[in-house]
């Protein structure tokens, strides 16, 4: 394991004891009361018992464990400035609540360490890719899909992979729709895929669109300029996937 990989576990393993860290605490007060202090130290509420205080610091964790946590809340990483570990770590840290950073934390490891089993060319960054589309379709993520595309998905493998790496960021998208109406969603989905013109996308840029439109326009910008076979390939392997 190189020195790249070395230093990637050990931002891993801080990001780990951060995240345990408490938020607040409770001390005893030379008068036998006990008050719980935050992490800077501020007062948030005295108590005659023990008793008292721990509870009141489980409430006091227990919100601020949970203060992001409302499904109807998105996680914005559109602004990010490169697909990096670093990166997404920081924004995730600012946008996302505890739980869902340690959620993030657990999927990167897993896949980090199957690819290093796997002997992946930049395991960090198969990793990175997989851990960020799994946890989108955890929870609720705004995501660029430019910077999908920088990260250079295709250099995960054949045309196969590409395709099913593609379908699962096509599944996050639709999402938006109605669950009762999803798999008529995925249907007309995997028809336009099966059909689309490969030589189209591999010469012409094509304007955003809607609902449908969006994951169209999408698979369509990450395949700008690549060789039409390997466009035709793709969507077969993106449209059996669906």
């Amino acid at each position: 394991m190189d020195d790249a990989l070395l230093q990637l576990v050990s931002n891993y393993e801080k990001e780990c004891l951060q995240s345990l860290t408490k938020v607040a605490t409770i001390r005893q007060l030379p008068g036998g009361r006990w008050r719980v202090l935050s992490q800077k130290g501020k007062s948030l509420g005295t108590y005659d018992t023990k008793a008292e205080a721990v509870k009141r610091l489980r409430q006091v964790e227990y919100f601020k464990d949970h203060d992001k946590a409302d499904d109807d809340d998105i996680i914005d990483l559109t602004d990010i400035d490169e697909f990096a570990y670093s990166a997404i770590m920081r924004k995730l840290r600012q946008e996302a609540n505890p739980n869902q950073v340690r959620s993030f934390l657990k999927l990167f490891k897993a896949y980090f360490d199957r690819a290093v089993k796997s002997d992946k060319h930049a395991p960090e960054k198969v990793a990175l890719q997989n851990a960020v589309v799994r946890f989108s379709r955890m929870y609720p993520v705004k995501l660029d899909k430019d910077m999908i595309k920088n990260a250079a998905v295709t250099e995960m493998g054949s045309a196969e992979q590409v395709g099913k790496y593609l379908a699962n960021i096509v599944h996050f998208i639709i999402n938006r729709v109605p669950l009762e109406r999803r798999p008529h969603a995925i249907q007309v989905l995997k028809q336009k895929f099966a059909v689309m013109n490969a030589g189209e996308i591999a010469h012409k840029n094509l304007p955003q669109a809607a609902a449908y439109g969006q994951a169209i326009t999408f698979v369509k910008h990450v395949l700008f300029n690549h060789d039409a076979h390997y466009i035709r390939d793709v969507l077969n392997s993106l449209s059996r996937s669906l």
